[in-house]
């Protein structure tokens, strides 16, 4: 790890932020562990050894990565939150280090180092690295697999194919949404050995260590469930719920109005407890979407429009946040707000490298996935990874320009 005296600096910076800020949040009570339950499903790993959210009841709403690496951490540190919020901070350094390099990689060393920067205190970066989601992970596993990706991409041999793939892997056992994006990376993957000479063998290598992490996962879903449960029990009622919730009230203090009004929400939602689900409770939620697209096409397409511009807003809707809206709307705009179009011009001008193109198919099958089915903004975090790449050389020669003024 090739760091000056100032990068050094400023990677000290970062962490103390991200730790300081995370042990404030968690130790003032603004932040809980039981955050979407992850924590939950910890503490039954540690204590029952089974992946459940309280005994007897088997669990699939999460997935499971972010929960065993939760439990990994207490079985070797003890069951400590405040270690969970601190290891946060040492993946969201590892995760900016992950950034520097690959973009010194596409871009040269003076645009690692802009990236490096950006991405220490991208506000978003240093907010969730307080609290139980799993977004602080998934960005260090979606880095993960990129970098290691362009290592594959350079030299296509067996061992950076296999490292390549369980990367990627992991980040569709970290959120579902991340399995029709990792499939199209597989895609991709396939086009590019046919096109572009990558050896069949490390093609192969890298397709069966990618769908590894996924498969086990629903291989245990099956043994418990005996159905077929690729990712969260969970995907049916976002789906549905985002099809009869107005974008403007969701996750707002009225989103239950619109749902309570709806029989088939509530018939489905009496079927189980939505974190206890065998599956049955989903599919049902599938079906009943399915349904309502059959009898609304024109207002899905519509919907999905919506969504997608919903996903790359430039900053969140108003809603009772943990910190004032005001502070949040300022941050965003005042990060996002030249991230993302720049980010995208730079997606444009730089499209003919081999990973820029990767970066184009993740960030166009992220879009559709989340247009399709159900987008949250925080959803975008790791596709925001490539965008600060892509900002880099722009950064660099911008400064340049003012420097030679």
């Amino acid at each position: 790890m090739n760091l000056s005296k100032a990068l050094w600096a400023l990677l000290l910076i970062g962490l103390a932020v991200r730790a300081g800020y995370g042990s404030r949040v968690i130790l003032t009570g603004v932040s809980h562990p039981s955050m979407d339950e992850y924590e939950t499903i910890a503490r039954q790993l540690v204590d029952h050894g089974r992946f459940q959210f309280a005994p007897g009841k088997p669990t699939a709403a999460r997935e499971p990565a972010y929960p065993l690496f939760i439990a990994g951490l207490y079985l070797l540190f003890g069951k400590h939150p405040l270690l969970v919020i601190l290891a946060h901070a040492l993946l969201g350094a590892w995760t900016c280090l992950l950034i520097r390099a690959l973009t010194a990689r596409l871009f040269g060393g003076r645009a690692g180092d802009a990236a490096f920067a950006v991405s220490l205190f991208y506000p978003y970066f240093i907010f969730y690295t307080g609290y139980f989601y799993r977004e602080t992970f998934l960005c260090w596993a979606v880095s993960l697999a990129l970098y290691l990706l362009s290592l594959m991409l350079e030299r296509p041999d067996g061992r950076r194919a296999a490292a390549a793939g369980l990367a990627t892997g992991l980040c569709a056992a970290t959120l579902s949404s991340w399995i029709p994006i990792c499939g199209a990376i597989g895609l991709w993957a396939v086009w590019r050995a046919a096109s572009k000479g990558l050896p069949k063998k490390s093609l192969l290598v890298f397709l069966a260590c990618a769908a590894l992490l996924p498969s086990l996962w629903a291989l245990r879903n099956a043994a418990v469930f005996h159905r077929l449960i690729p990712g969260s029990t969970l995907g049916g009622f976002n789906f549905y719920t985002a099809l009869i919730v107005p974008e403007e009230f969701r996750g707002s203090s009225r989103e239950y109005e619109f749902e309570a009004a709806d029989p088939h929400w509530r018939r489905l939602m009496d079927m189980s407890d939505i974190m206890v689900d065998d599956g049955s409770q989903q599919a049902a939620f599938f079906a009943q979407a399915v349904e309502w697209i059959k009898a609304h096409p024109g207002r899905y397409l519509a919907h999905c429009w919506h969504q997608a511009v919903k996903l790359w807003r430039l900053y969140p809707y108003p809603r009772a946040y943990q910190h004032s809206f005001g502070l949040i709307k300022a941050l965003s705009l005042a990060s996002d707000g030249w991230l993302i179009p720049l980010g995208f011009f730079g997606l444009i001008l730089h499209r003919r490298k081999p990973e820029v193109a990767l970066f184009g198919v993740l960030l166009g099958a992220g879009t559709l996935t989340y247009a399709a089915f159900s987008a949250i903004v925080r959803y975008r975090l790791p596709m925001m990874i490539p965008l600060i790449i892509l900002c880099a050389p722009a950064l660099v020669a911008g400064y340049d320009r003012l420097r030679a003024r």
